[in-house]
C-alpha cells in the first residue's frame, strides 16, 4: 500500500513523503508512503541514530562469504512479483474500465479516511499466486504526472482484436489498432485508461499470467540488466535490438516469459535521462529472506533505500531498493505477505 501528495512546484514531479502511521491492511509498501521515485530524492534520508542501527543490522545479517555466494542465493529465493503500485485520480472510473474493459476483477479494495486515501487492488487471478496491479486514490487529488520513463503494462490475451472490439464498446480509448509487431507474428494493440496509462495488449492463448509486463525506459541497459540479474536475482529472458526504430528491450523474469510476470527494460539509442512524474511508484516482489536481499543488493552496488526489518507496529518485513535509473521495488517476507492475506 502506498500514498501519495501531490507534486509541489519546487521540482519536476516532486512528491512529499507522507509520515503518518499505516494500518495493518496496508503493510506491503507502507515504507513507500507517498515517495515519488526521483532520483534527487534518494537516498532516503534515516532518523538521527538510525544509521548506526542499519549499520548493526547489515553486520548482524552478514551471511555470504562472497558476491558468488550472494548470487547463488538469489538465484535459489523464492521470488515472484507480487503486485505494481501506482496513483489514480479517477478510482471509480479506472475500476469501471479495468474490470468491463480488461477483464480484471476487484480483489479487494480498502478506505483510510483518517489517512485521505484509498487503495484497490484488482487482477485475473487470486493474489497469493498471481500479479495484480494495486490503485491508489489521494483524497481531492485527481491528476498525476506520469513522466516519460514510465512505458506500459501488458495484458495477455486469447484474441487481440476481439479485445479491442470490447474495449470500444464499453467507451475505453484506444491508441494502436490491433497488427503484428515489426519483425514478428505476435498481434497486439494498446490502450489508454482513464488516468492515462497505457496498456499493451498482446495475444498470448491460454496464458497463466494474463498480467504480464511492466515496461520501464531506462539510461544504460547493459548496467540495468546487469543490476537486476545480480542485486535482484533476475534472469535475462531474452533482448532484441530494433535498430530501425533505435531501440533495444530487454525482458527480465523469474521463469518463463510465457508464465510469468516480466520487467521490459526499454533503451531509447542516446537517451540518457528521463522524467518519471508522481504517478508509478514501484513493484513489490516476494523474498524468504529480506535482510539476505538486502545485503545481495549492497554488496552488488545498489542502493538500499529502507533497512530491513519489519515495519512498525507490526510484524511484516520489508526492505526498499532502488535501481540505478531510480526505479523503485519493495521486497515482502513470504511468510509475512501470506498472513496478509488470510
Amino acid at each position: 500500500m502506498m500514498r501519495a501528495l501531490p507534486a509541489t512546484a519546487g521540482g519536476r514531479g516532486a512528491v512529499a513523503c507522507a509520515t503518518a502511521p499505516v494500518p495493518r491492511r496496508s503493510l506491503l509498501l507502507s515504507a513507500a508512503a507517498g515517495a515519488a521515485l526521483n532520483a534527487e530524492q534518494l537516498p532516503l534520508r534515516l532518523p538521527r541514530g538510525a544509521a548506526g542501527a542499519a549499520a548493526k543490522i547489515r553486520a548482524s545479517a552478514a551471511t555470504f562469504s562472497s558476491t558468488d555466494d550472494a548470487l547463488a542465493w538469489a538465484k535459489k529465493d523464492n521470488r515472484r512479483r507480487l503486485h505494481v503500485v501506482y496513483r489514480v485520480g479517477y478510482l471509480d472510473k479506472t475500476i469501471k474500465f479495468y474490470t468491463e474493459c480488461l477483464g480484471m476483477k476487484m480483489l479487494r479494495k480498502r478506505d483510510i479516511p483518517e489517512e485521505k486515501y484509498t487503495n484497490a487492488f484488482l487482477g485475473y487471478r487470486p493474489e497469493d499466486s498471481h500479479f495484480v496491479v494495486e490503485l491508489t486514490y489521494n483524497y481531492g487529488v485527481d491528476k498525476y504526472d506520469i513522466g516519460e520513463g514510465f512505458g506500459h503494462f501488458g495484458i495477455g490475451v486469447d484474441d487481440v482484436r476481439l479485445q479491442i472490439e470490447l474495449v470500444r464498446a464499453k467507451g475505453g480509448k484506444v491508441t494502436k489498432e490491433p497488427g503484428p509487431i515489426k519483425g514478428s507474428k505476435t498481434v497486439i494493440a494498446f490502450v489508454e485508461d482513464p488516468d492515462g496509462y497505457k496498456f499493451k495488449i498482446l495475444e498470448r492463448p491460454g496464458t497463466p499470467e494474463p498480467l504480464c509486463q511492466v515496461m520501464l525506459r531506462v539510461s544504460d541497459l547493459d548496467r540495468a540488466i546487469s543490476f537486476y540479474e545480480k542485486a535482484c536475482g533476475m534472469e535475462l529472458l531474452r533482448k532484441r535490438d530494433n535498430p530501425e526504430y533505435k531501440y533495444t528491450v530487454a525482458m527480465m523474469g523469474y521463469g518463463p516469459e510465457e508464465k510469468n510476470a516480466v520487467l521490459e527494460l526499454t533503451y531509447n539509442y542516446g537517451v540518457s535521462e528521463y522524467t518519471k512524474g508522481n504517478a508509478y511508484a514501484q513493484i513489490a516482489i516476494g523474498t524468504d529472506d529480506v535482510y539476505k536481499t538486502a545485503e545481495a543488493v549492497n554488496l552488488f552496488g545498489g542502493q538500499v533505500v529502507r533497512e530491513p526489518g519489519p515495519l512498525p507496529g507490526i510484524s511484516t518485513k520489508i526492505t526498499s531498493i532502488v535501481d540505478p535509473d531510480g526505479w523503485k521495488s519493495v521486497f515482502v517476507d513470504n511468510t509475512d505477505f501470506a498472513k496478509e492475506l488470510e
